[in-house]
């Protein structure tokens, strides 16, 4: 069972990952993602987690395969994704409006 924060973390990505399959800007959103974690890596090279970031993204813009392989990895329950989570390099997909949402939404309050 996940701890209350790593739920509400899975909450967000899983929102995440569904407005990446139903925009049709998803390689803008992605390019972001890798453009600003390459560059935090590059300042902050002991961050493990961003360098493997940088890769998955680099993997899921230049394949199908790479694409699934990040989608996959996104909605894991394994302790690593889980710890990689604390350095997501998504934070410009959600709107604040759609991040509120996710986390009203965790807490059990009705935003519809």
């Amino acid at each position: 069972m996940l701890q209350r924060q790593d739920a509400k973390s899975l909450a967000l990505f899983e929102a995440i990952q569904a407005k990446l399959a139903h925009s049709p800007d998803w390689r803008v959103y992605l390019q972001d993602a890798r453009d600003w974690a390459g560059m935090v890596f590059n300042e902050r090279r002991n961050d493990i987690y961003l360098g493997e970031w940088v890769k998955l993204l680099d993997d899921a813009l230049a394949s199908g395969q790479g694409l699934s392989n990040l989608c996959a990895m996104m909605l894991s329950h394994e302790q690593h994704v889980i710890d990689m989570r604390s350095s997501s390099p998504f934070a410009s997909v959600l709107t604040s409006k759609e991040r509120t949402e996710v986390l009203l939404t965790f807490r059990g309050i009705d935003v519809r």
